[in-house]
């Protein structure tokens, strides 16, 4: 064959191959998290004409600019407080950083003191102080970010535990939100056809009416469908019986609400109504709190559901062979932040009523996630030879779109692969999870991504 390298990134491959077929390959290498497009984010120029409106307005107009929402700000003597929704920046130092520029350059001259907070749908991620004059001097470039951090304090001014946010008006309030996005799903070496497939578009949108409240209605389009299976899914199954729900092209695949509220010592809730995802409906509930800075997540979870009908959108299946699907877990979640690694341990009782555990392994590289898992329970309980006996595994990666935009974003996109379909060690799918919300939000996370000046673009510049 031929193999032909234009740049030193993108490779193509004609080739013929075992005397009867042609092959054609075309691949571009690229180094996992490293921005194909350099990220960089226009700072905030005030129009003349804005200058003399209230500083309350010009401040939520410049967060509004740079990519902020929900915006209160409040001036109390000479300290001035800030809140806003990070709508743009994957990492929190990041958005910190922009809040700080802003927030500094247009404040009145008698403000010696700046309360950052940064919210998600009205709950207090993340508070961050300091002072006008240490501002000044690191955005002046007189002093670094280690040393603008460490000024005067004892620990970094980051504050995970705030639970209170800012009273007052909202500026740029985000009511909804909406995302659209390329869908493609394989069904592998199914006896009738090895490769099998679906594409089209998946799109959600997303009320937001109250602090922590979440309506979420999802739909998918499938223009290109060839999904179908000559196997009979057991009777017991709980996802081997998945095709069915494939094979349509228009698919209501959430219509829930979910609500997640953060109290003191840093403790999350989270609890999900409705139809939960394309095969199950019911409650999900879960609760989680990290330890030792972030280096340590534990949690308890689970879901009480009813299996949807294929057939109807909003039904629920009839004469099931279960009334309804119990599933609890204690979670726990190692970070490793030196390699920038993760152990995941889900333990407890899955879908199917088998007990046991499943360990994911994760690898984090600038907002590039590969994670694989597999699976341990007592599969004594099936009577099928297909499921007695199986360890769920599978690999997975999420990709966040800020990899090729030139502008941060905090969207991504997972996509994940597992040997075969099986009932074994399965779990609904969850719209969102504690663990993955709390995320880099802690003392350990905080404290390394501030100080992170490579191609990251994560800490205070």
């Amino acid at each position: 064959g031929v193999r032909w390298r234009p740049w030193n990134w993108l490779e193509a491959d004609l080739s013929w191959q075992r005397g009867n077929q042609i092959g054609v390959n075309l691949s571009a290498a690229f180094d996992l998290g490293v921005p194909m497009i350099p990220l960089y984010d226009h700072p905030f120029r005030e129009k003349p004409e804005h200058r003399l409106s209230p500083v309350e307005e010009r401040i939520a107009r410049g967060l509004a600019a740079t990519g902020f929402s929900d915006i209160i700000v409040r001036k109390d003597g000479d300290a001035l407080a800030v809140e806003a929704r990070n709508d743009k920046y994957y990492y929190t130092p990041r958005a910190l950083s922009v809040m700080l520029r802003v927030v500094a350059g247009l404040a009145p001259a008698e403000v010696k003191e700046i309360r950052l907070i940064i919210s998600d749908n009205g709950i207090p991620v993340v508070a961050f102080t300091t002072t006008r004059e240490d501002a000044g001097l690191f955005l002046a470039d007189k002093i670094t970010a280690a040393e603008f951090l460490g000024l005067n304090r004892d620990r970094y001014p980051f504050n995970p535990d705030i639970t209170e946010g800012l009273p007052g008006k909202k500026f740029n309030r985000e009511w909804w939100d909406y995302a659209i996005k390329p869908s493609f799903r394989m069904f592998l070496n199914d006896p009738s056809g090895f490769f099998k497939y679906r594409a089209g578009m998946q799109g959600r949108v997303s009320l937001y009416p109250w602090s922590g409240g979440t309506f979420v209605t999802g739909i998918e389009w499938y223009p290109f469908n060839t999904v179908s299976s000559s196997n009979a899914p057991p009777a017991t199954a709980v996802r081997t019986d998945l095709v069915p729900y494939q094979q349509n092209k228009e698919v209501l695949s959430m219509l829930m609400l979910d609500q997640i509220e953060k109290f003191p010592w840093q403790i999350h809730g989270r609890v999900a109504a409705g139809l939960l995802e394309v095969q199950f409906a019911g409650i999900d509930a879960e609760v989680a709190r990290p330890f030792f800075g972030g280096r340590l997540l534990l949690g308890l979870s689970g879901s009480v559901v009813k299996k949807r009908d294929p057939d109807r959108a909003l039904g629920l299946k009839e004469n099931d062979v279960r009334d309804r699907y119990e599933t609890a877990f204690f979670n726990t979640r190692l970070n490793l932040p030196e390699v920038e690694g993760a152990i995941d341990l889900k333990m407890g009782q899955f879908l199917a009523g088998d007990r046991g555990m499943r360990i994911t392994l994760s690898k984090f590289f600038n907002g590039v996630v590969l994670s694989a898992w597999y699976s341990e329970t007592n599969t004594d309980i099936f009577s099928d030879p297909w499921n007695r006996g199986y360890h769920d595994k599978g690999v997975s990666i999420t990709i966040p779109l800020r990899l090729f935009t030139g502008t941060d974003s905090k969207t991504s996109y997972p996509f994940g692969i597992s040997a075969w379909t099986r009932d074994v060690a399965q779990d609904i799918e969850h719209f969102n999870t504690l663990f993955d919300y709390i995320g880099r939000n802690t003392d350990t996370y905080l404290k390394k991504d501030s100080l992170s000046r490579d191609y990251r673009n994560a800490g205070f510049k």
